[in-house]
């Protein structure tokens, strides 16, 4: 399968997924209270502190390995469900204790359903695993829509049932059941195991460097709603979680969409002796361009969108939505590094920089938390800009792309995301001071966006414009 073959079913899986996920949000959002969102909430955050040794970088081993055979795959299964039993038992014994530390009794049933998730779903990790290393992203796509479609479903027929917070771990659960089998259906491989030192050996040095950073990566991501929850009380974090949701749309729907295709693409130019630094810097440049201009649309139509979205109960959520989308676009411009280390062998270079990155989190997390929602999400943001600085440094060093191609990207995606930005601004000046509906707004303004940033994009020699121009030769002559 071609790269731009791979990338369209990436972006088919994300955006179908996040058109499920959104629909059930804007629907759970009127079925359950800030204080249950807030509830699984922490319940997930939680789970993600001892998520990340689940897998333990069994996907990357097997992106990476020249040499896989059926031994190493069992290897690599025999570690996926160890991790994954021994982590079910700890975080259903974790499940009283974390419910006495945040006076919610709710939040041990919901530790509790989502500590089977441990359990189920290594029977399906390692088949997507062994999808995405054969460029197979388009049962991929069926396999992760249908995760989103269960999960969807579940959750607001559960949640319409009563069940409270407890309907989003089953919702996740069913999910996980569902997508595995697929999963295993599509690529079936050996349920032994395999205890042989030396083939767990080489997942092991992959995967420990691997599974260090994503402890890195999980500790910022999940510390947000941890501080939050215990200063702020679980309603303000049921507030940052959707406003995160939101500002990660981005990301969500954009750069993480590229990191599979990019993993397996950069893994191979490497073994294969080629150069990826113009592809990382075009590639950055186009996700920049989209993710960028659809951030502007967020930042400035915060306000009608979250009323739109989630109802007048969430409307705080729109102060704290400008501040997080600026944290996004910072982060958007180092998204791809990550993967581009683990392609050249750096786990451990993308460590030291995450190590570095932490205390800037960690410091910032805390002290905004204590003093109030609006300063947390403003802490965010200048974390996430010296992360950033740190990501890009570990590139140049490691992969030998300069600082200065790094932020190339700036120049020529900023054209698109200040069109959008500009035709945005008027549709919220418009809301201000009139008492035109929210709908109304919203759809005038992501028109004029959409109109300001294509003519921008058009009129301006920039990477996206070129891989644009590229797709429409390619269509044209195959017709």
């Amino acid at each position: 399968m071609s790269v731009r073959r791979a990338l369209f079913f990436s972006y088919l899986e994300k955006y179908g997924s996040y058109v499920l996920a959104l629909g059930s949000t804007v629907v759970l959002s009127r079925l359950l209270t800030p204080l249950d969102v807030g509830a699984f909430s922490i319940g997930m955050a939680v789970v993600g502190m001892v998520a990340v040794f689940r897998e333990f970088g069994v996907s990357t081993y097997l992106a990476q390995e020249a040499e896989l055979n059926d031994d190493r795959v069992a290897a690599a299964f025999t570690l996926t469900v160890g991790m994954g039993a021994a982590l079910a038992f700890l975080v259903a014994a974790l499940a009283m204790p974390a419910a006495t530390f945040y006076g919610d009794p709710r939040l041990a049933t919901i530790l509790w359903i989502l500590a089977l998730n441990f359990a189920l779903a290594p029977l399906g990790s390692v088949s997507q695993s062994l999808l995405t290393r054969d460029l197979r992203f388009g049962v991929l796509a069926w396999v992760r829509l249908a995760f989103g479609a269960v999960s969807a479903v579940v959750g607001v027929l559960l949640a319409w049932l009563g069940f409270g917070p407890q309907s989003l771990a089953w919702a996740s659960l069913s999910a996980t059941v569902v997508s595995g089998a697929m999963s295993f259906a599509a690529h079936p491989h050996s349920l032994r195991v395999n205890f042989r030192r030396s083939d767990l050996q080489r997942v092991i040095n992959v995967g420990l460097p691997v599974t260090l950073v994503a402890i890195v990566d999980d500790v910022i991501n999940t510390l947000p709603d941890l501080v939050v929850g215990r200063w702020q009380g679980l309603a303000a974090a049921g507030l940052l979680s959707r406003a995160r949701g939101l500002s990660q749309m981005a990301y969500q729907l954009i750069a993480r969409a590229t990191g599979p295709v990019f993993l397996s693409v950069f893994a191979k130019r490497r073994r294969d002796g080629a150069d990826v630094g113009d592809l990382y810097v075009a590639a950055t440049s186009c996700v920049c361009a989209v993710g960028w201009t659809l951030l502007a649309c967020l930042g400035v139509l915060a306000s009608p969108l979250v009323r739109v979205l989630y109802g007048p109960q969430w409307d705080k959520v729109a102060d704290l939505l400008p501040w997080l989308c600026g944290a996004a676009a910072i982060f958007l411009l180092t998204s791809g590094a990550h993967v581009l280390l683990l392609a050249h062998n750096g786990a451990a270079d993308a460590l030291r920089a995450k190590l570095w990155a932490l205390p800037w989190f960690l410091g910032c997390g805390v002290v905004g938390a204590m003093v109030s929602l609006n300063a947390m999400v403003i802490a965010t943001l200048v974390a996430t800009l010296v992360a950033s600085a740190l990501q890009a440094r570990a590139v140049e060093r490691r992969v030998g792309v300069s600082y200065r191609a790094q932020c190339t990207p700036i120049l020529t995606s900023s054209p698109p995301a200040l069109a959008a930005f500009a035709a945005s601004l008027a549709s919220a000046y418009w809301y201000a001071n009139s008492d035109v509906s929210a709908w109304l707004v919203v759809l005038a303004g992501a028109a004029g966006a959409a109109a300001a940033s294509a003519a921008a994009v058009a009129v301006n020699d920039n990477p996206l414009r070129r891989e644009l121009v590229q797709l429409w030769r390619l269509r044209y002559a195959r017709a």
